[in-house]
């Protein structure tokens, strides 16, 4: 059995459209990605954005007769068919894990899924449990794997720490299994909640870590640590909270701030932090500081 893929490029303002026709002629499956190249980094709130140029991938079955679909966005959209081919069936659950593997923070940090058996490089391997999901943060992204090394060449040991913005909790969970007594991992997210609690379960750290929503009504407490894997904008937003609620000569670790943002993120920071360091993976960069006393 095979499947029928199509491809072709629209604008944002025919994306509606377009993908009602798909759907109308049998499409199970509709993809967009940027055919521009131009990423989007901090949508506003409660908004999905799409590019000014974007690529459509739709994928029908076999039976499905690819040159009615092709004359149909013709008419209706004047839109051609860039390119169209046979995708063989495959166990796509299994294709899809091939992009999830174990992957190593540092010297003894991993994060593993739960399909990879994959033997870890040292004894000393520090495991966190996870599989991808709709929560952000497994790993994968630069401004994560920022923080993950980060935690691995400075581990919490007997520390207090936050994770602001937590996502999957991989940080938090991180945080603990290196040794932090107390982890508070926070989001305004209702389901990025619920994946933290879940992450922190599976990983046997509940007795450390607490999630919480930013609705609830709870007061921080001062933490040797606060990790805040979010954005520019609110980094800044939140400077005179995470300046009260980290503890004198405490540590923040700051990540998701694009090379342009840096200078006006320490600028902010360097009234109440010193110490100032910064490393980057390609454009995003991780900032860390101390808590002047």
């Amino acid at each position: 059995m095979h499947w029928n893929q199509i491809s072709f490029e629209v604008n944002k303002q025919q994306a509606d459209l377009v993908s009602e026709i798909l759907m109308g002629l049998g499409s199970i499956s509709i993809s967009y990605s940027d055919s521009q190249d131009n990423a989007i980094f901090e949508p506003p709130v409660g908004e999905t954005p799409l590019w000014e140029s974007i690529q459509v991938k739709a994928l029908f079955q076999s039976e499905v007769d690819i040159n009615l679909v092709a004359d149909t966005l013709s008419e209706s959209c004047n839109i051609k068919i860039i390119d169209s081919l046979k995708v063989e069936d495959k166990i796509w659950e299994e294709e899809c894990q091939k992009d999830f593997p174990s992957m190593q923070f540092g010297k003894n940090l991993w994060v593993c899924p739960s399909w990879d058996s994959k033997k870890m490089s040292s004894e000393d391997a520090i495991v966190i449990n996870m599989d991808p999901g709709l929560a952000f943060g497994t790993g994968t992204h630069q401004t994560t794997s920022l923080c993950l090394e980060f935690l691995d060449e400075n581990p919490p040991i007997g520390l207090t720490a936050i994770d602001f913005g937590c996502g999957t909790g991989i940080l938090a969970i991180a945080a603990a299994k290196l040794g932090a007594i107390r982890v508070t991992a926070i989001d305004n997210d209702p389901q990025a909640v619920t994946s933290s609690y879940e992450n922190v379960k599976k990983n046997h750290c509940e007795d450390i870590v607490k999630t919480l929503h930013t609705a609830e009504n709870f007061k921080y407490k001062p933490c040797d640590l606060l990790m805040a894997n979010i954005l520019a904008n609110p980094i800044i937003e939140f400077e005179p909270l995470f300046s009260e609620i980290v503890k004198p000569n405490g540590t923040i670790v700051l990540s998701g701030i694009l090379e342009e943002q840096v200078e006006k993120v320490i600028d902010c920071y360097s009234k109440n932090f010193n110490n100032i360091k910064t490393e980057n993976k390609s454009e995003w960069f991780r900032i860390s500081a101390s808590r002047i006393t």
